[in-house]
């Protein structure tokens, strides 16, 4: 199974760059490759991307249930 990665914008310089969800538990840190801002996890960072891909997730069962082809 792969691993989730999304974008994760620096607080700095807001460039993108991309982001392991399994690396981002409380008390652990990353630099920004850009500008060496180092950017903190705290234990709500991880939860609420587990969240939004729950709800994603829950979206497109409920779409593949009710799409409905007429011929």
């Amino acid at each position: 199974m792969a691993k989730l990665q999304f974008n994760l914008e620096c607080p700095n310089c807001h460039r993108k760059f991309r982001q392991k969800v399994e690396e981002m538990r409380p008390g652990k840190s990353r630099h920004c490759p850009y500008c060496g801002t180092v950017i903190e996890f705290t234990g709500d960072d991880g939860r609420q991307i587990q969240e939004a891909v729950d709800d994603l997730e829950r979206s497109l069962k409920r779409a593949s249930r009710t799409t409905i082809i007429k011929l």
